[in-house]
This record gives C-alpha cells, structure tokens and sequence, in this order.
C-alpha cells in the first residue's frame, strides 16, 4: 500500500499525487459509477480551509472520466444545514454548470438502512443510495484539527455518506468507534486529501484559523493516508483514537508503507489542535456512549424524547448573544434541545453535553469554547 505527497498550491496536481500511485487506471475501470465525496461540512468557501477545494474536486473528475468511469460528485453537510445552502456559500453552487459533472445533496436523495454485523457502537446506519450503488467511492477530505477526534481526515469524512439527522446517531453511540463502523461498511477506494489550505484551532472542522499548507496527498487506503496527513500536521496517530482504532481493526496500518513524493518532514507543519482531548473525549463520546448505547434510546433521543445531564461543567460553551441572527440552526442541531432563543442566546448548564453540535453548525459564531 502507498501514500503519495506533493507539495503544490495547485489542485491540478492530484495528476502528478494520483499517477505516483499508479494512475486513476489502478482504481477506475471502465463504466464504473464513481462518486467523488468531498467535505461540504457547512457553506464556508475552500478558502476557509473548512471545504474541500471545487477545482481539486473538478480535476479528480476529469481523471475518473479519462480512465473511463463516469464520476457523480455527492456530499450532505452537518445536520441541520441545508445542502442547497451550504453548496452555494461553498463555491459548489454552479459545479455542475461550471465543470460538466453531475452533483447529488445525499440529503436529497433516498437512504438505505444498512446493518453493520461488526459493528462495536451501532448495529445499521441509513446510508445514501448512490453511494451503495457505486463500484468506487473517492474520499476527498480537507487537513482539519477537530474538537472531539483531534482530526478530522478521510475516516472521519464519511460522516457525509449519512443522510441527514442520522449522522446524530454516530454522535451519540460514541464518535470514535462509530467512525470506524461507518468505515467497515462503507469502503474508500482512493483517498485525497486537500492540505492546500488546511484548518487548524480548538473547535476545528468550521471554526479556526485557515493553514496555507501546500500539499496533495493522495493514498490507496484511508487510514494510511490519515495517519500520514497526522504526521504532516505534528500529531502522532497512534494518540489519535479514531485512526488508531480503525487499524486494529484491520482497515489500515499506522506506519510500514510506502511514501512516494515528497517525504513527511519536508512538508510538515504543526497544527494546533485541542489541549484537552482526551478530557473532551471522556465528556462527549464517552458520555453519549454511556447513556445512549442502545439504539431504540438513540432513535428515542432524536425524536426529543429522553433528558441527560453533564456530569460536571469543564469546557463550558461560551455565547456571543449580541452576534445572534435568530437562524435558529443550533434549535434544530442540539441533540439534547439544551439551547433557548427566549429572550436571548441561553444554554442550560444541566442540561448541555458539551459537544459543541451548537459551535460548528453557527453561522455567525455565536458559540464557542
């Protein structure tokens, strides 16, 4: 297995990341029905370092479709935001006008559930049709740091194969082996991901501070590529529960393959990520893990019908009320409704988990920790 690094500020250089390990010819044969998932978490443009960059997207088409197979472009960003929304502030609203290749909202479009026999925190989730019905999937993240798992690469990207609120569900079950069960199901053929401008900062995935990076790493296996990309950005895989989960169970290896292209070292640049993680991790998906282990209570959570409390209050959400625009998205995204607009931005302390569902999906950033 191989990881492929350039350095470049150009997404057309994927030719060169995806010919170092072989050519699009390697992964795509002819007629097969390629979907080409890239991170549209939420309507920032790829500037941003929070999007996958339209033009590294464009360009990965353009290969698919030179070695034959016929590349749909498919994403459904965090619950509650609306596709339509999110692709047009992301730069994705013309895509298809503008490059010539058809683009699918999962969200949109029919789910499937799906049973998961191996799984360790969820036995089915409800997945995108298009996606099963695909002979390849492409994985295309973004280099992002991430409250709750530290990164968030290419494992962490197939959150948007789930459609719509269910994603929720891989929240509460516990993050970092729900991750990993999405993954047991849904397998990446080809992973790139976009380090061009990358996110780094406490909250990670939408809030933070963009990192002109410069690189294109492209890899045959998912969990390679987000243990190099870890590397890259200063942070060690095996402290990374996710990833290092992913290859004990068998998806991948933390070290011992091949790199080709530039080496690690040379592109490496420390990401600043959160100082607490594994307080966090003990707080959030442990937390939801011990009070919503059982599915029918997961599904009972989402239609608002359980409580639960935090059992202690470390990393408070902080609110910036005066920034308030009275979308009310964190309304509709809190898992345990422990948001109020009465009056005001309020928070009930009791109530809240800390997960920070309420910071990513804020447009204005009135939450923070």
């Amino acid at each position: 297995m191989t990881v492929a690094i350039i350095k470049t500020t150009d997404p057309r250089d994927v030719r060169e990341a995806v010919r170092l390990l072989g050519g699009m010819e390697r992964f795509i044969s002819p007629g097969d029905r390629t979907v080409l998932k890239p991170n549209i978490c939420i309507g920032k443009p790829s500037s941003s370092g929070a999007v996958t960059d339209p033009e590294l997207i464009a360009e990965t088409a353009r290969l698919v479709q030179e070695a034959g197979g016929k590349p749909v472009i498919g994403e459904s960003p965090i619950y509650p935001f609306g596709s339509n929304w999110a692709f047009k502030r992301a730069g994705y609203g013309d895509f298809q006008k503008r490059y010539g290749f058809e683009m699918v909202a999962f969200d949109h479009e029919e789910g499937v559930h799906v049973q998961i026999p191996k799984g360790k925190a969820l036995d089915h989730l409800v997945i995108a049709r298009r996606v099963l019905q695909s002979e390849r999937l492409i994985n295309m993240p973004v280099a992002k740091t991430h409250l709750q798992t530290i990164v968030t690469l290419g494992l962490k990207n197939l959150k948007g194969v789930v459609v719509g609120k269910h994603k929720q569900i891989i929240h509460m079950a516990g993050l970092d082996e729900g991750i990993v069960d999405l993954n047991t199901a849904v397998k990446t053929d080809l992973t790139i991901i976009d380090g061009i401008i990358g996110l780094e900062g406490e909250i990670g995935a939408t809030i933070g501070t963009p990192v002109p990076l410069g690189v294109i790493l492209a890899a045959d296996n998912v969990v390679e590529a987000d243990a190099t990309m870890s590397r890259i950005m200063g942070l060690d895989p095996e402290k990374i529960i996710h990833i290092k989960m992913a290859a004990a169970r068998g998806l991948g290896r933390l070290d011992g393959f091949e790199i080709r292209g530039e080496p690690v070292e040379k592109v490496a640049r420390k990401f600043r990520s959160t100082p607490r993680y594994g307080l966090y991790r003990t707080l959030i998906s442990d937390y939801f893990y011990h009070f919503f282990g059982a599915l029918h209570n997961l599904s009972a959570r989402i239609r608002g019908t359980d409580a639960v409390r935090a059992r202690q209050a470390v990393g408070e959400v902080r609110i910036a009320a005066d920034r308030c625009n009275n979308c009310k998205l964190c309304l509709k995204a809190c898992p345990v409704e422990a948001v109020s607009l009465a009056g005001g931005v309020k928070i009930n302390r009791e109530t809240c988990i800390r997960c920070f569902i309420c910071a990513e999906v804020c447009p204005v950033e009135v939450f923070s920790k």
